[in-house]
């Protein structure tokens, strides 16, 4: 059985609402479950937008880190 977790980097800093999120989901829709999207923005809309945007499509939203103002978040991709 292979449980490597695949993971995508996206770089979305310097954007603002709503080009973060809309990255963000193209990104989840080429995955398969449990894959996940590893996302940089300085938006700091952002975080509120992926909340309720995980919430509302059932992935999960894990906030990473907050380094010079860039937030980092990580995403995983439910089994559609």
């Amino acid at each position: 059985m292979n449980t490597k977790q695949n993971i995508t980097h996206i770089d979305a800093t310097g954007l603002i609402c709503p080009v973060p999120l809309m990255l963000l989901k193209q990104a989840i829709d080429n995955l398969s479950a449990g894959d996940c999207v590893q996302i940089e923005v300085t938006d700091a809309h952002a975080e509120l937008d992926f909340e309720i945007w995980c919430e509302r499509f059932g992935h999960e939203l894990i906030k990473a880190d907050v380094v010079n103002d860039i937030l980092t978040f990580r995403v995983t991709a439910n089994a559609a």
